[in-house]
């Protein structure tokens, strides 16, 4: 099935909602991994149906959207080297639970031709229940934080402003955008792993969100009006290729503790590769 990356220059689309989102374009469908929106088309014809079939076809487009947005979903990494249908492949709890996300996926387009031929595309979310079912069982829920005191001791403590979040510039690394990514200092500690992600936040708004190029991600509203901006260095050499920052950059997040408040909350937005 043929992939490709898709990119908007914001200066060509600065009032599109699209614009500097990360697209992962499939023939039936796409992955909008800024939103978390899964779409798919379907397509039927009454060519060849029996004579007073033709009310069948707009079911028969239903069912064909339905069967690429499965598909779709099945493909979506979970990290690296994992994807969605590997780890559902063992499982038909979570393989019913899949096919059921996109048998309720909803109808966002119809179209008719004169002819009579149906064309419907569908939209469902990767976050929220689909996250639940496939997001790995070591994310789990984070105790409730003194945010307050934490917050403090960043004003006081530092003489900051608190952190609200983290970008990390991961452009030229050809990181391909994942549900599960990791993030680790150069002597491979974690930095953004399980340990900091509370499932609660993961799965309601995702473990993090891409954009595709700095100015979208600053934009973005997740990581607050006072990010952390870090520029990765490389891809570790482990099979999760998890993102890895430098030393300086390590050691000033793990200054502040407010960090404990964002990552916990999933506060994180990549950027890739356009």
């Amino acid at each position: 099935m043929f992939i490709c990356w898709v990119w908007v220059p914001s200066g060509l689309a600065q009032n599109s909602p699209q614009s500097d989102h990360c697209i992962t374009r499939f023939d039936n469908g796409k992955i909008d991994w800024s939103t978390g929106k899964v779409t798919a088309i379907g397509k039927a014809s009454p060519k060849g149906n029996k004579e007073g079939a033709n009310e069948s076809v707009p079911g028969s487009a239903r069912a064909d959207a339905s069967r690429n947005i499965i598909d779709i979903l099945k493909q979506i990494k979970i990290n690296n080297t994992l994807s969605v249908g590997q780890y559902a492949s063992q499982n038909d709890i979570i393989l019913a639970g899949i096919e059921k996300t996109g048998r309720d996926a909803v109808i966002t387009k119809q179209y008719y031709t004169s002819a009579l031929d149906v064309e419907i595309e569908i939209e469902t979310s990767i976050w929220g229940g689909f996250l639940q079912l496939v997001l790995p069982d070591d994310i789990r829920q984070i105790p409730k934080i003194n945010a307050e005191k934490l917050v403090y001791t960043a004003k006081h403590g530092m003489g900051i402003i608190p952190y609200t979040g983290m970008i990390v510039d991961a452009q030229g690394l050809g990181l391909d955008p994942s549900l599960y990514p990791t993030i680790v200092s150069e002597q491979g500690n974690e930095i953004y792993s399980s340990l900091f992600i509370s499932r609660e936040f993961a799965v309601q708004y995702g473990v993090c969100t891409y954009a595709c190029s700095m100015e979208g991600a600053i934009r973005g509203k997740r990581i607050g009006s006072h990010p952390l901006i870090f520029k990765a260095l490389r891809k570790s050499n482990n099979e999760n290729a998890s993102v890895v920052i430098s030393m300086a950059d390590t050691k000033l997040i793990e200054k502040a503790a407010e960090r404990h408040i964002f990552l916990k909350e999933c506060r994180v937005i990549i950027v890739v590769d356009q």
